[in-house]
């Protein structure tokens, strides 16, 4: 069996305790499985990984303290530190992806396309911040939440940009993560203002865990040749 398959197949029976800690709410087992999940994934892809590479480990060592921070709700102060902890993971993530994209101008069809898309997203961006104020207790809170979606944002158009200038593998990798990071944001919004059920933070959980793996293959997958196909 490959080496990497081993320790992703190890790593599912932690996240199966971390599923059964959220459906009967035993948040201090969340927290320690949550942090445990990286260590059998980082064992057994630490080998092709580039460890000099700074956004690597920024990222992992980040995304590994927001994911304990996050499941404290009742402390603003460790829910804030979380976010501003995930909001600085995503910064390295997209300086990676930024690294491998080149982009070159193509058709007025697919501009118009791309920047139709933008607006869409900003839209709702806007939409989803200004559904947030009310539930938030301050600006400081709402600040740092705006200034939060905003780089998941430009996260996002990193992602599309990079796939529809290069349609690797690891681009392909690379937005599959972004989606799963921006849905499993949405839905842990939705979770704590909205509906706090066991069956969200359950497929919140799995979102976190297809991120954690995606993110994997993506730090590990060579980029080959860019492929310009004149989309952007």
């Amino acid at each position: 069996m490959n080496y990497c398959k081993l320790f992703v197949l190890i790593s599912v029976p932690i996240l199966l305790v971390n599923l059964y800690a959220i459906v009967f709410s035993l948040s201090s087992l969340v927290n320690i499985t949550s942090f445990l999940i990286y260590i059998p994934l980082m064992l057994g892809f630490c080998k092709r990984l580039d460890l000099k590479n700074y956004n690597i480990l920024a990222f992992f060592s980040l995304s590994a303290i927001s994911s304990v921070l996050f499941f404290y709700p009742d402390q603003i102060n460790f829910w804030l530190s979380a976010i501003f902890f995930n909001m600085l993971s995503y910064i390295f993530l997209g300086m990676e992806a930024l690294k491998y994209t080149k982009v070159k101008i193509g058709s007025t069809y697919m501009l118009t396309f791309f920047f139709v898309l933008i607006g869409v997203n900003a839209y709702f961006v806007l939409e989803h911040l200004h559904e947030l104020e009310s539930h938030l207790g301050g600006t400081l809170e709402f600040t740092v939440y705006t200034i939060y979606y905003l780089c998941l944002f430009a996260l996002s158009l990193v992602a599309l940009i990079y796939y529809m200038n290069s349609y690797s593998r690891k681009s392909v990798y690379f937005i599959s993560l972004v989606m799963a990071l921006v849905v499993s944001d949405i839905l842990r919004d939705m979770a704590l203002f909205y509906l706090p059920d066991a069956s969200v933070m359950v497929l919140i959980a799995f979102l976190h865990f297809a991120a954690i793996f995606l993110a994997f293959q993506f730090f590990i997958t060579k980029e080959k040749k860019l492929r310009l196909m004149n989309l952007l």
